[in-house]
């Protein structure tokens, strides 16, 4: 695998960063997970502008979150794959030794690496998903794309020993996210999913935007608002969404059934919805996509 390190295109088993980078030792950094299908972005824009929203709120400075585009092509291009998912993730760099105050005018340690996912064909039939409910004990600023992500290990190792694949994270009586997904439920036949600009706040998913927008498109009803504990139990049907997943339907939810236990039809047509959201996407971007960066692919 051909990496992505600190301005440089290299094979992953020389690629090597210092014990002292404070990504490794304190989980100072931000990163992102971007799709690809047939070699053209998701979300391009929403991805660039949440990881320039998470370096200011984070106080990593020296890098253009502009610059993920064509870091992304020459990995796709090194690597020759169309359809995938990229991470990149920026550390706020390395000190000479481990101190918790950073030192004035370090340098971010950039990396990023490609792998190969499904193309678009393969998201006509939803997958299916098995959740459980867990208290959201996480901390305040969940809409930062923070690498510090053991508040979010944990729920997923406590629901895999219940059989579970997913936690849904519930705050005061309210639903807040997945611990990597968003979260819709059907609700008296309208599709509903929490705002995100709640306190504490949680993170505005790329897929989530796109779901909400196809939706809109095919005139599915969709709203945005509060979405209770006892909603979420008695929902009809439930839905994730995420990057890299793109779009489940929750059949379980504590080992009871949701809906029927199958895949419902509000979420058949919003995957179908979605499927010809990307597509369209995806179309417009090969018709105005640019020529590669010479600097960046080489």
């Amino acid at each position: 695998m051909i990496v992505w390190l600190n301005g440089r295109l290299v094979p992953s088993h020389e690629a090597t960063i210092s014990v002292f980078d404070r990504g490794f030792l304190f989980g100072d950094g931000v990163y992102e997970v971007i799709r690809f299908f047939d070699g053209m972005p998701v979300g391009m824009g929403l991805h660039t502008a949440r990881l320039a929203r998470s370096l200011a709120l984070t106080h990593i400075s020296g890098f253009d979150a502009a610059n993920i585009a064509e870091i992304c092509q020459a990995l796709l291009t090194a690597n020759s794959l169309t359809n995938a998912a990229v991470y990149l993730q920026i550390s706020r760099g390395a000190a000479a030794t481990r101190t918790h105050m950073p030192t004035p005018g370090m340098a971010p340690t950039v990396f990023a690496c490609a792998s190969s996912c499904g193309g678009l064909d393969e998201l006509e039939h939803p997958t299916t998903a098995a959740c459980a409910v867990l208290p959201d004990r996480r901390w305040q600023h969940c809409d930062i794309k923070s690498t510090a992500l053991l508040g979010n290990l944990l729920p997923m190792f406590e629901v895999a020993e219940r059989g579970a694949e997913e936690a849904i994270l519930v705050r005061d009586g309210f639903v807040s996210e997945g611990t990597s997904t968003n979260v819709f439920a059907v609700v008296q036949g309208q599709l509903v999913t929490p705002p995100v600009e709640t306190t504490p706040t949680i993170l505005n998913g790329v897929m989530r935007v796109r779901l909400l927008e196809a939706c809109a498109q095919a005139g599915i009803s969709c709203s945005v608002r509060p979405v209770c504990e006892a909603e979420l139990r008695e929902a009809s049907e439930i839905v994730l969404t995420a990057s890299r997943r793109m779009f489940s339907a929750v059949t379980s939810l504590d080992d009871r059934a949701v809906g029927t236990g199958t895949i419902g039809p509000i979420a058949l047509r919003a995957n179908a919805a979605l499927v010809a959201r990307l597509r369209a996407e995806c179309s417009a971007a090969h018709v105005g996509a640019a020529a590669p960066n010479p600097i960046l692919a080489s």
